[in-house]
């Protein structure tokens, strides 16, 4: 079974085989990213991200190189492919501009942490860090750990495995990244005679955060779990003139630059 050969290929390995054969070869070069999530409990969950160098397996969901979580834990760390959780994901070549969704899970309220354990087969170094969507902050795990105290619940698109650390001028340098139709289907303005913040997608897509920074990077407003695809803010507080307007939606990022006056 090729989910076997996935995790435990080195088992099998044996110095007196003349040649490996192309499958243990391809096995072998898979490149691993293992994290461990330390539940409220003290347990511990182990993940595995692995990256084919010949785009074997992709972002979905693919037979022999994922495996589904069939654990009961009350609490747990998951990756999450197509709405599904899942303790392993193999995609494809290393691309350090992805991030990678993380659902966790929580029963029980109390202390989680998210650290990385080990990298196999990187012929140099990577960056591995946690991105708290709803936060905007990066966790560097090659230097520490992501600790915090969350409250029970489920946490579906506030947590991503990610490569590199972007900025809020990274964020509004990507403002079209997302397809250009429902860009231009999307409203992002601010309405003077109200003060109001107003963003409309015309029901192309569900408005799930939004954050607004100055064009300093400095982050001035965040309205998690919106779950809306139209929306008012009220922004009487906030005095700057050139902003930046980050949403995540249900189907990606947009980002656009507004004068508040």
């Amino acid at each position: 079974m090729l989910l076997i050969l996935f995790t435990t290929l080195n088992n099998f390995s044996t110095n007196n085989s003349p040649q490996k054969t192309s499958l243990a070869y391809a096995f072998d070069n898979i490149q691993r990213v293992r994290i461990d999530f330390t539940m409220p409990n003290g347990y511990i969950r182990h993940l595995m991200i692995g990256f084919t160098p010949n785009n074997a397996a992709t972002d979905g969901v693919d037979y022999g190189y994922d495996a589904l979580n069939i654990d009961t834990f009350v609490d747990d760390l998951n990756w999450m492919i197509e709405d599904e959780r899942y303790v392993i994901q193999g995609v494809g070549a290393f691309d350090d501009t992805k991030k990678y969704p993380l659902g966790l899970f929580l029963t029980n309220s109390g202390n989680i942490k998210i650290e990385l354990d080990r990298l196999e087969n990187f012929e140099t170094p990577i960056d591995v860090f946690i991105y708290d969507s709803q936060l905007n902050t990066y966790t560097k795990l090659n230097e520490d750990s992501y600790s915090k105290t969350m409250a029970s619940g489920e946490y579906l698109n506030r947590f991503y495995l990610a490569f590199k650390e972007e900025s809020s001028h990274d964020i509004f340098a990507k403002t079209l990244d997302i397809e250009e139709v429902s860009f231009k289907n999307t409203q992002i303005s601010f309405i003077n005679s109200t003060k109001e913040l107003y963003i409309k997608t015309n029901n192309n897509f569900n408005i799930e955060t939004i954050t607004v920074f100055n064009i300093h990077g400095q982050k001035l407003l965040v309205s998690p779990k919106v779950n809306k695809s139209t929306i008012r803010i009220p922004l009487n507080n906030v005095r700057m003139g050139h902003g930046i307007v980050n949403i995540e939606t249900d189907h990606g990022s947009i980002a656009k630059q507004i004068i508040i006056q």
